[in-house]
């Protein structure tokens, strides 16, 4: 789990598996006070008016028989996994750590999948099948996209169907299968509240920064020990892998994320068979494409490359900013999802033909890849056991606000309805302090030289930008349809904004050896 502070109150995203720091242990809810029983209710149902009683009940009791048929043709392929090895602490002693997660058996010759972070770097991995056998298991690792498979020596399990992810639409009932909290055999309902959703999340176990890039949110309950079960669809096909929760209690408030099953597949199939992940680099920061881009653009479909390093393999061989990237080699790009999955199917120094809409016209850049990037890591010290709040109060300088640049995507937006001040006429203004990118700016900031942009040097209380999270080193990279190259810019492209205009504005961090992006729609109010 990771911590970060939120104006007044702690806010965190939590990684599934919880993790037990000392003596390993596993605390059960089932002792003591630990589950509170259910009271039965019993309601009067109303029938529809144009359906008899007995009808309404007819289908509701249809209803119920499914859910339960769905439970009863999954559980079987749910494991249970537990997990202990030795860590160093932050005053350097090493101490036992632990904890339980899920799984879902992949193939049945005893490949089970699971999250990285819950099994991968432990001395020892146990694997409890829904049967009750308890296996030792062997680990390949995908650290970077939070993967592993666990190998064990059982045939003719019970393997889970996987469904085509990129068939999966927001509304769609969603369920999700694992051990919270140590609690076996758990099942919760709910639905597809979110595709494509991309964030950065910290392990203070590991020091790695996992980025997900392409996240499926869901309103179904994931709590701490879901992380690595399958989340399915009505027809028991597995749709995603459970990996994170949103939260300010630890408890799950229905936002919960899973990695989409292609994606997991891919990276699955891989680590089977060459044991290790292998993935080309494009060198580009894709995004989904907009709904008002679609119709400028006059593309269908495909992925619009934010940034291109101008150092990196795409800008190379030609690929500029806002190319809408619709082909990779022999895959078509429906989204920045499909961008990253094809670097899964192509290695370091492969030449790949990219196919680009620019301006209307289709080119075909030949690209060479490259070898990714080194993910970023941090040091940050273990929770201690049992604590509340914000465990980690001496995150470095580059984190500090990690959580809150990253909050979610309609930042700046109006508050909620009961809370929105009223709305203010004539010329909007975003409430920053702005400076060239000089030199001694970037010394300043630690910002490097291939950043373009206007550094933020003061951000006025109470205005939009605060709202926003921006703060004193941000960069001001994109407003509206304007590249920013300058403080002059920033004022040009906000010279024809009024109040209750929106604008999409893109916003860089770069401290230390961390860099955090975010494009971000805002209503000025």
């Amino acid at each position: 789990m990771s911590f970060f502070n939120r104006v007044n109150r702690p806010v965190y995203w939590a990684l599934g598996a919880g993790v037990a720091m000392g003596a390993f242990a596993v605390a059960s809810v089932m002792s003591g006070h630990g589950v509170t029983p259910a009271v039965a209710q019993v309601a009067h149902l109303k029938p529809a008016a144009n359906l008899s009683v007995d009808e309404s009940f007819a289908t509701l009791r249809a209803m119920d028989n499914a859910f339960a048929s769905l439970a009863e043709s999954v559980e079987p392929s749910v494991v249970n996994i537990r997990a202990e090895g030795k860590t160093e602490n932050a005053i350097g002693q090493n101490v036992r750590m632990g904890g339980e997660g899920s799984g879902v058996v992949y193939r049945s010759d005893g490949w089970i999948m699971t999250n990285d972070h819950v099994a991968g770097g432990f001395d020892k991995v146990t694997v409890v099948l829904d049967d009750g056998r308890e296996f030792p298991g062997k680990v390949v690792r995908a650290p970077e996209s939070d993967i592993a498979m666990v190998k064990i020596e059982a045939t003719d399990l019970p393997a889970a169907r996987f469904a085509d992810s990129g068939a999966v639409r927001t509304g769609q009932f969603a369920i999700a299968f694992g051990s919270p909290f140590g609690l076996e055999k758990s099942m919760t309902v709910g639905h597809v509240s979110a595709l494509s959703r991309q964030s950065l999340i910290p392990d203070e176990r590991t020091g790695a920064i996992r980025n997900y890039g392409d996240l499926i949110q869901t309103d179904a309950a994931i709590n701490q020990g879901n992380s690595g079960g399958p989340l399915v669809n009505i027809d028991g096909n597995v749709v995603g892998i459970n990996t994170a929760i949103y939260s300010e209690t630890g408890g799950s408030v229905g936002i919960g994320f899973a990695i989409p099953a292609n994606q997991a597949k891919l990276i699955g199939d891989m680590l089977i068979e060459k044991g290790k992940v292998v993935r080309g680099y494009l060198g580009v920061l894709p995004e989904d494409l907009k709904g008002y881009q679609v119709k400028e653009l006059g593309v269908q479909a495909g992925a619009v490359a934010t940034q291109v390093p101008n150092d990196g393999p795409a800008s190379a061989a030609g690929m500029k900013e806002n190319d809408v990237i619709v082909r990779v080699g022999t895959y078509p790009i429906a989204n920045q999802g499909d961008v990253r999955n094809a670097m899964l199917r192509y290695g370091p120094g492969e030449t790949v033909p990219v196919q680009v809409v620019r301006d209307g016209t289709e080119k075909t850049l030949q690209v060479k890849l490259g070898e990714p990037p080194a993910p970023p890591t941090m040091n940050v010290p273990a929770p201690q056991r049992g604590s509340r709040g914000n465990p980690f109060p001496n995150l470095p300088p580059e984190f500090k606000d990690f959580q809150k640049f990253f909050e979610r995507p309609n930042r700046g937006q109006a508050p909620p309805e009961g809370d929105v001040s009223p709305l203010r006429e004539g010329k909007a203004k975003l409430g920053v302090t702005v400076r060239d990118l000089s030199d001694e700016m970037r010394k300043q900031y630690d910002i490097t030289a291939k950043v373009s942009g206007a550094v933020v040097v003061g951000v006025e209380p109470g205005s939009v930008a605060e709202r926003m999270g921006i703060e004193e080193g941000d960069v001001i990279e994109r407003l509206g349809d304007t590249d920013i190259k300058s403080a002059a810019d920033v004022a040009s492209a906000m010279s024809g904004v009024e109040w209750g205009q929106s604008r999409t504005i893109r916003v860089g961090r770069y401290q230390g050896n961390s860099t955090m992006i975010k494009t971000m729609d805002v209503t000025f109010r």
